[in-house]
């Protein structure tokens, strides 16, 4: 009696369990249009198409001998205005020591010079960070890793930042992601967690993974209802077809 009811169950379990049709498109998790914000002419591009690249790693640079030299003179100004400073703070601290027996006039101009060096000195700070802003706008990084999928621009080409544009697009290499779509019938059934079984064009080998997130939409125009699925191993633009289980 015992077995015939664990079997009773388990065709219940057969019959309650179903399949989802779906399509998918294989995109990147991650997909950008690089661009810099600054205007002026490439002077080197150091990636090309296929290159796998690190995070902060320099792709592109402008022509920036310009740049480059004011960060100097801002770094040397800073310089001075440090040495300036410390030569007015260790008058002004000798003078404290004696305010009492000097004139109070000639004691002012010493904490009046010690304040101007302290300001003169923070205005050369921000003209070396705003210097090194400048210069950095003009240096093209990855901002995660990834590999570059095209290259827009060439060495020589100019760069407006008034019109911006692409100039390296980039795409992370890790993971992917499927963009799975099914019939909006469904989509009461299909929930996060869900496995699904798929295969890709082009190859017979079957994969499976579990859905990460469902889409809160429908598509007006399709009637079709979308989630994702995180895998590993597949080129983006890839498509395929597979199932979904559901209860």
């Amino acid at each position: 009696m015992k077995r015939a009811g664990l079997f009773i169950i388990a065709c219940w379990s057969l019959l309650a369990a179903a399949e989802v049709y779906t399509t998918f498109d294989v995109k990147a998790e991650q997909r950008s249009d690089l661009t810099l914000t600054a205007t002026g002419v490439i002077a080197a591009i150091r990636v090309d198409v296929g290159d796998h690249v690190k995070k902060g790693e320099v792709l592109l640079r402008l022509e920036n001998a310009d740049l480059e030299r004011a960060v100097e003179l801002a770094q040397a100004d800073l310089e001075l205005s440090e040495v300036n400073r410390r030569f007015a703070l260790q008058s002004y601290e000798r003078y404290q020591k004696v305010r009492d027996v000097i004139d109070e006039e000639r004691f002012d101009q010493f904490r009046m010079a010690y304040e101007k060096s302290t300001a003169a000195l923070n205005a050369a700070k921000a003209k070396l960070a705003y210097q090194r802003a400048l210069l950095e706008k003009s240096i093209l990084r990855a901002p995660y890793d990834g590999v570059i999928s095209q290259r827009h621009k060439e060495v020589g080409d100019g760069v407006s930042g008034a019109m911006i544009a692409p100039i390296l697009t980039m795409v992370s290499d890790k993971r992917v992601k499927l963009l799975l779509s099914f019939d909006e019938k469904h989509w009461r059934q299909v929930k996060p967690g869900a496995k699904v079984t798929y295969r890709v064009d082009g190859s017979d080998k079957s994969y499976s993974g579990s859905i990460a997130k469902v889409y809160p939409t429908v598509d007006a125009k399709s009637r079709k209802a979308y989630a994702e699925l995180y895998a590993e191993g597949l080129m983006p633009g890839l498509f395929g077809e597979g199932t979904i289980e559901v209860e």
